[in-house]
């Protein structure tokens, strides 16, 4: 059996994140086509629409929670740029964290409010503000997952 690869979303002539579907086409990529994806850079755009959209969040919350560069991304943005592997790779951080958690709790709405509140486990700090680097996204998946299945610390 062969996982299904959809092609570039429709309406996204930088990459993804303009499109209207570009969120669960995302989610539904093979892990490659996803990896190429992240590789050729999302749209910038993608960070308004992730902030505002999916979280709930000021654009520059993101930006800082990331430890993304204001200006540039704003440019970015403006000029309906792309961003880099390493921007993206963040992005999609926080999109396959919000996937876990939304399965956790069964509402995103519920999954972005966990993502902005400090948890204990997270030496106090938020789950988006620990996604800027890998060991701070492993934590937050680890913590997801033995949530989910009950996993003992």
């Amino acid at each position: 059996m062969t996982a299904t690869t959809p092609a570039a979303p429709a309406g996204s002539s930088n990459g993804l994140g303009a499109g209207k579907g570009d969120f669960d086409t995302f989610r539904r990529m093979a892990p490659m086509l996803q990896r190429r994806t992240i590789a050729e850079g999302f749209d910038a755009v993608i960070i308004e629409r992730v902030a505002r959209e999916l979280l709930g969040v000021p654009v520059q919350s993101l930006l800082s929670a990331l430890s993304l560069p204001s200006s540039t991304i704003l440019r970015k943005i403006a000029k309906h740029g792309r961003l880099s592997q390493g921007e993206s790779d963040r992005v999609a951080r926080v999109l396959y964290v919000l996937d876990l958690a939304t399965d956790l709790f069964e509402d995103r709405e519920r999954a972005a409010v966990w993502m902005s509140r400090a948890n204990a486990e997270l030496e106090r700090l938020k789950p988006l503000e620990v996604l800027d680097v890998q060991p701070g996204y492993d934590r937050v998946r680890d913590i997801l997952n033995r949530a989910q299945f009950g996993v003992a610390a």
